[in-house]
């Protein structure tokens, strides 16, 4: 598996981050994009914050929300931003003006906008849900083995050692709990089994049908932000479900699928129609022919388990994103999991 971020500082990071997020809720038709001189995206502005106006720099992320939230294409402001600014603002503001008012919530972070949700965007965030299930897998006797913090998204990944088998002589795997969650829209507070290979220590994410626990950021209107707390029945189910996920029943399931998928073959054919469906890039596809002993075009047969690891050993390199590596290691897991990986999409 990839390094990842050394656990105590990325916790530290996390806290620390705290003091300087803040949200906001606002109408849709206070809001005024201005002139940004120092950077290539524009600010935005509110006069519905309380007692006085609000102000933050816009990013990538704030920018398409903007966009979606006003139902306009976010391909032609990307394509008009590094050209024209004031083309962008005037677009934005004229479809603010003449949009039907809504409440939205403005995610910010020091002088930043990171994402404006609706107003029933359930908040899970990072500090709550990392001290939650750290405290709860150190008691389980979990090893850490990956951990992702971008200030936005997070990753943490442990395995469990007493939850350990063996899929052929000398292969032994371990089970454990990978747990994902986004603040700004790119994805639900996701907890779901996690299988470890200590041969070579590549990591792979069983589907999201085999035991996970999945809380879309979605709840009750917030009127009182400072009172919201929908947060606490959310990660007291989280830590429900990192116990159901150590049961050796549900490990020793997973061992007997890895062992079937030994037995399972797959032909070089149709190891390039899975590669091209789930949009392996053309280094991917050479990769993890290039770990099966072969290159692109010879023709011969493997098993489901090989070419799963061979995916897998892909997401190690330290030169793949967090979420890069994540879908490698998922669609690894699909290769085991489905009855037919080629068709499935994740």
């Amino acid at each position: 598996m990839k390094k990842g971020q050394e656990i105590k500082s990325m916790l530290k990071q996390i806290n620390d981050d705290v003091e300087f997020k803040k949200d906001y809720i606002v109408d849709l038709n206070s809001l005024d994009v201005n002139r940004n001189d120092t950077s290539v995206y524009p600010d935005l502005h509110s006069g519905s914050g309380g007692s006085r106006s609000i102000g933050f720099q816009m990013n990538d992320n704030s920018l398409n929300h903007l966009c979606n939230r006003l139902e306009i294409g976010t391909r032609y402001i990307s394509k008009c931003l590094p050209v024209s600014q004031a083309l962008v603002n005037d677009n934005l503001n004229f479809w603010i003006k003449n949009n039907k008012n809504k409440n939205l919530m403005l995610r910010t972070q020091k002088d930043t906008v990171r994402a404006i949700m609706s107003d029933r965007y359930k908040r899970i965030d990072s500090d709550v849900v990392a001290n939650s299930c750290l405290s709860k897998l150190m008691d389980m006797g979990a090893e850490l083995k990956y951990s992702h913090y971008d200030g936005d998204n997070m990753n943490i990944t442990a395995v469990l050692p007493k939850l350990e088998g063996e899929v052929v002589e000398g292969d032994l795997v371990q089970g454990g709990i990978t747990i994902t969650n986004s603040e700004i829209g790119h994805g639900s507070l996701i907890v779901k089994p996690f299988i470890y290979r200590l041969v070579c220590t590549n990591g792979m994410v069983a589907p999201e049908y085999l035991n996970q626990f999945y809380a879309k950021h979605v709840g009750k209107m917030i009127i009182d932000l400072e009172n919201d707390d929908q947060w606490k029945t959310i990660v007291d189910k989280m830590g429900q479900q990192l116990e159901l996920i150590s049961n050796p029943e549900l490990f020793q399931e997973n061992i007997d699928k890895l062992k079937q998928a030994t037995e399972e073959k797959i032909n070089s054919h149709q190891v390039e129609v899975l590669a091209k469906k789930h949009g392996l890039s053309d280094d991917e596809r050479a990769g993890v022919f290039e770990r099966l002993n072969h290159y692109v075009g010879e023709t011969f047969v493997t098993s489901k388990y090989d070419v799963a690891n061979a995916i897998t050993n892909i997401a190690n390199d330290e030169s793949k994103s967090d979420d890069r590596a994540r879908f490698l290691q998922e669609l690894g897991g699909l290769v085991i999991f489905s009855n037919n990986p080629i068709s499935a999409r994740i």
